[in-house]
């Protein structure tokens, strides 16, 4: 049975009012990236990044998912669909898809780099100091995301999913920039029929490697890209 596969960045969420952080310089809500999502110095600027990631989430309890999230849960619901995503939102989880695989990591919870364990916050803040729930530490509680200069445990995942695609399969890529995960060479080794949506080119993608690209936001071409997955996939 032909199986979908949907990766997403975050063009989709944009939509929901959710900022992507590329589009000013490297800055995420006037933030350097470096500051707040690097790997090698997030325990020095532990407080800074506390007091971001609880922004995040405040700003995520009032988002909504759009009809491009809605689209892809009901692309679920009627095919074998396995759902890549680099945002750490949870908004496709409450268009109602499940088992999402979130690359980057995912907003709503926290972990303790001591006694790796995870668990889930929901939207609430993270008290800077308050320790681990589970083994006490007060400076290893951080927010399970995945930092630049850090290994991404989901990439495996990933890597075995494209490797096991065959002709007969759907990809359809929507909202990602290129720069953190080659797309354009994923795609051009997936010999099924693949579909790239993003707001504008992509210096980093070379969009001759899909067979249909649309080049507008997610939520208007969500109908379009239904229309297609319907034909290539009864």
């Amino acid at each position: 049975m032909p199986k979908l596969i949907v990766l997403t960045g975050a063009g989709l969420s944009a939509e929901s009012g959710l900022r992507t952080f590329r589009d000013q310089n490297g800055l995420w809500e006037n933030h350097s990236i470096d500051e707040v999502c690097n790997g090698a110095t997030w325990r020095k600027n532990f407080d800074l990044v506390h007091h971001f990631y609880n922004e995040r989430r405040t700003q995520l309890a009032t988002a909504e998912p759009n009809t491009a999230h809605r689209q892809i849960a009901e692309w679920q619901g009627r095919h074998e669909t396995v759902i890549l995503t680099q945002n750490v939102d949870d908004l496709l989880e409450r268009a109602g898809c499940h088992d999402v695989i979130h690359l980057h990591g995912f907003l709503p919870e926290m972990m303790c780099v001591n006694c790796e364990r995870v668990w889930n916050i929901g939207y609430l803040e993270w008290k800077t100091g308050a320790p681990c729930p589970h083994c006490q530490s007060a400076k290893g509680v951080r927010p399970h995301i995945v930092f630049f200069n850090e290994p991404a445990p989901q990439y495996a995942l990933m890597w075995d999913t494209f490797a096991s695609l065959t002709s007969e399969d759907v990809v359809v890529v929507i909202g990602t920039s290129g720069v953190v995960l080659p797309i354009a060479a994923m795609a051009q080794q997936f010999r099924g029929f693949k579909i790239l949506n993003n707001l504008a080119p992509e210096p980093a993608i070379n969009d001759a490697a899909f067979d249909r690209v649309f080049y507008q936001p997610a939520t208007q071409a969500a109908r379009e890209i239904d229309g297609i997955v319907r034909k290539r996939m009864p």
